[in-house]
């Protein structure tokens, strides 16, 4: 019984935050850029893709490039990007007192401590022995707004044709 119940233990560190497991679970569904683009590592076909489309992304006006492959991936791909996503993610986002920090009192080192708990407790949960893989559900069609500005510059759209030319 105690075999049993540590294979189906999990953890979560906060209402609502990430569970990890044994028996770890990943997702499979359509890239969508706020909630998919930290962490990422896709195959050679996929850059191969994505640089195809090098002119819609490099004068796409947003400065953040997840949107920009969000405008890539509606507007230029034949086929939306897809995603696979770990629910226990291994990647975290450690910004806490950057641009769109809102909170008066700000300590990196708090956030840098919280993160290394979370990794230290569920470290064993890490690398699961087996992945149980489901679809995620989309429940609303993903609409891509007007861009946020700050990339209108022609030298910042050759600089990014440029490193995304091939040869």
């Amino acid at each position: 019984n105690s075999l049993l119940s540590m294979f189906h233990k999990e953890l979560q560190f906060w209402e609502g935050g990430p569970r990890y497991s044994k028996l770890q679970k990943a997702e499979v569904g359509q890239w969508i850029s706020s909630k998919h683009n930290m962490g990422m590592a896709f195959t050679r076909t996929v850059w191969d893709k994505i640089r195809r489309c090098s002119t819609q992304f490099c004068t796409y006006d947003d400065y953040n490039w997840d949107w920009s492959l969000q405008h890539v991936s509606l507007n230029c791909m034949k086929e939306k990007l897809q995603v696979m996503m770990m629910k226990g993610p291994r990647v975290f986002h450690i910004g806490e007192c950057g641009v769109h920090h809102k909170k008066s009192d700000c300590d990196s080192n708090l956030v840098m401590d919280k993160v290394k708990n979370i990794l230290k407790t569920a470290n064993t949960f890490l690398f699961p022995a087996k992945l149980s893989v489901g679809r995620m559900g989309l429940k609303k069609k993903v609409k891509l707004k007007k861009g946020n500005g700050g990339w209108g510059d022609k030298r910042d759209h050759d600089m990014c044709r440029n490193m995304t030319s091939v040869g």
